[in-house]
């Protein structure tokens, strides 16, 4: 017959409550915060089953048993909550199977996946992944949010109880098949089962075992696994500041190599065009420069400059935000917000679009420069400041590629120090949640066949009948 290894069982309370639906997710939060946590062990653990498959040929069972072990709580937790609101039963904080609870998950026995698999069960994967993604996941259309088909299904399920204190049977076995699809499509990924899942949505509550397959004995044991969950609460602690130090420490060093000889890192080339007679970038806040000036020495230059594509003459200068608001008062020019493909975005200040006085001749500008390739350097100080990119003579329609640049010390040392720490981090990171997960994997694993005093038992056969 065609049955799937992983069965996924959901018993329907016959009574449900018409509110609690409303106020399980405050019931959860004690179940979301462990599961964030467990199934960051199993991302990791199922990296580590990965390798292990392909170099050995063999998934380490405490980490089979960790992996189910995640996707049966989280199958109770979805069930109860709003994968299916198919029960008012509480799930248990287990690992184990509860014989008890309404939504149960069995993974039946079979020989270890094939080497080849974890290169491209990810690949395979793909074509489930896609659907179940459009059956599950919320889209969004011009910042209008757009529910998915399986929170449509949950809420109208939800409404109907509420009013009718009833959840209609067909909508729950509708979520029983999407949520047994994806814990399947989820076991194929972490190679519990290297049964390729198949395309279609098996409702119903109960899924029938192989009738070939032995039952499977109970596999909770005495030992506990205080250790092995602390293990794995710090190695996922830990994972977070080794990522952020790792990253940063990547980025330093990237940002060190954009470095030119003088110490400066130069942004892309920026569109500017504007139909006024000035473009000006305000609102920057410049602080904390003398902690920087004083411990390195080449840190602190700004450089700007200011091609224009036709030819004429440019101005550009920075001055204190008040003394280039008071001189454009009344005059339209266009405020720099941002960018899209290297072009600018705007706002325009109200005002007429005219002259404004000689840019060149204004006394506030602490540096300028000028002319059809103009450049402006300026050792950054504390303050307010704005940028202006105006004609040389100040008529309105100016077009100009703008390039800044920001002198920065040597970022080599620190870089390298913050992504050596990550790894380091990292490392024992991973260590951790691998010593805590085959720990409490180890610990729901079956246990070895029973052996007689030279081997394994040997099978009984059959008597031979006899004719009389």
């Amino acid at each position: 017959m065609n049955r799937y290894p992983l069965r996924v069982e959901a018993r329907r309370d016959p009574a449900l409550s018409r509110w609690l639906w409303l106020v399980k997710w405050l019931l959860l939060i004690p179940h979301y915060i462990v599961l964030a946590v467990l199934w960051t062990g199993a991302v990791v653990l199922t990296l580590v089953a990965y390798l292990a498959v392909l170099f050995t040929g063999r998934y380490p069972a405490p980490i089979r048993a960790y992996n189910l072990g995640v996707l049966r709580w989280s199958w109770r937790v979805g069930y109860y909550g709003y994968q299916a609101l198919g029960t008012d039963t509480y799930p248990p904080f287990t690992f184990a199977d509860d014989p008890d609870h309404p939504a149960r998950l069995h993974l039946e026995p079979e020989e270890s996946p094939p080497r080849w698999l974890p290169l491209v069960a990810w690949l395979f994967a793909i074509p489930h992944l896609l659907i179940l993604g459009a059956l599950t996941v919320a889209g969004t259309r011009d910042n209008d949010t757009r529910i998915s088909v399986l929170g449509a299904v949950v809420l109208v399920g939800g409404l109907a109880l509420l009013f009718t204190g009833r959840f209609p049977l067909g909508l729950h076995d509708l979520l029983v098949g999407i949520a047994r699809w994806n814990l399947r499509v989820v076991a194929y990924l972490m190679l519990l089962t290297h049964r390729y899942p198949p395309f279609r949505l098996d409702q119903g509550s109960v899924e029938e075992p192989d009738p070939t397959t032995p039952p499977s004995a109970p596999h909770q044991r005495a030992s506990s696994t205080a250790g092995s969950v602390v293990a794995l609460v710090a190695g996922v602690l830990l994972l977070a500041p080794a990522a952020g130090l790792g990253i940063g420490g990547g980025a330093l060093l990237g940002l060190d190599s954009a470095r030119d000889r003088n110490g400066y890192v130069t942004s892309p080339t920026l569109q500017l065009s504007t139909a006024t007679a000035a473009v000006t970038a305000e609102n920057l806040r410049i602080t904390d420069t003398a902690f920087w000036t004083r411990t390195a020495a080449d840190v602190g230059g700004l450089r700007v400059t200011a091609a224009s594509p036709t030819g004429d003459a440019l101005f550009i200068g920075i001055a204190r935000e008040e003394s280039v608001d008071a001189w454009l008062a009344g005059t339209a020019h266009d405020q720099l917000i941002g960018f899209d493909s290297g072009a600018g975005r705007y706002d325009r200040a109200p005002g007429a679009i005219s002259v404004v006085a000689d840019p060149a001749a204004q006394p506030f500008w602490l540096a300028t420069g000028t002319g059809s390739g103009a450049t402006l350097n300026w050792n950054v100080v504390d303050g307010d400041y704005a940028v202006v990119v105006a004609n040389l003579d100040g008529t309105p329609g100016v077009a100009a590629d703008v390039e800044g640049a920001v002198q920065i010390p040597d970022l080599t040392g620190l870089g390298a120090g913050l992504l050596t720490t990550g790894i380091v981090l990292g490392l024992v990171a991973i260590g951790l949640i691998v010593l805590g997960g085959v720990g409490i994997g180890r610990r729901h694993s079956p246990p070895p066949p029973a052996a007689g005093p030279t081997g394994p038992a040997p099978q009984q056969t059959p008597p031979v009948p006899v004719r009389t």
